[in-house]
Parts: structure tokens; C-alpha cells; sequence
């Protein structure tokens, strides 16, 4: 965040090239001139993860029997 700052008041306040701000700097033109495109600084946005069913959903009633089943069994 500082550096985005500081790259624009390089650029808009103290009057410096791009190319000169991209030397200094070591980033690409194309960056620098994407700081300078946006007014806000660039924030992070976490998405809501993706809701997940259960593949079993439909046999669960059979899964269970199955399983009360397996439980009387010998051993």
C-alpha cells in the first residue's frame, strides 16, 4: 500500500516519468500505469466459499441400515 502511494506522489505530485518511476522502483511501465489509473488502493475481496452436497444425500436411510446391519454381526 505504502508503495502505491508513494509511486503516485512521485508521478502526480513531484512531476517524475513513468519510466523513471519504473526504473527506480523495478516494476513495469504497465503497472505504474496502472496505479496511477485507479483512485482507490487495490483491496482484497474473500469470496464466500462454494456451498458443497453431500454425494450421499439420496442412500443416507440405506447407509444406516446397512451399517445397524454390519454392527449385529459376529465378529
Amino acid at each position: 500500500m505504502e508503495s502505491i502511494s508513494k509511486i503516485r506522489r512521485w508521478v502526480l505530485v513531484d512531476g517524475r516519468s513513468i519510466r523513471s518511476v519504473a526504473r527506480q522502483t523495478g516494476l513495469s511501465r504497465n503497472t505504474i500505469k496502472k496505479y496511477l489509473k485507479d483512485d482507490s488502493p487495490p483491496s482484497y475481496h474473500r469470496q464466500a466459499p462454494p456451498v458443497r452436497h453431500k454425494l450421499c444425500n439420496g442412500f443416507d436411510a440405506r447407509l444406516q441400515t446397512l451399517f445397524e446391519q454390519d454392527q449385529k454381526r459376529p465378529r
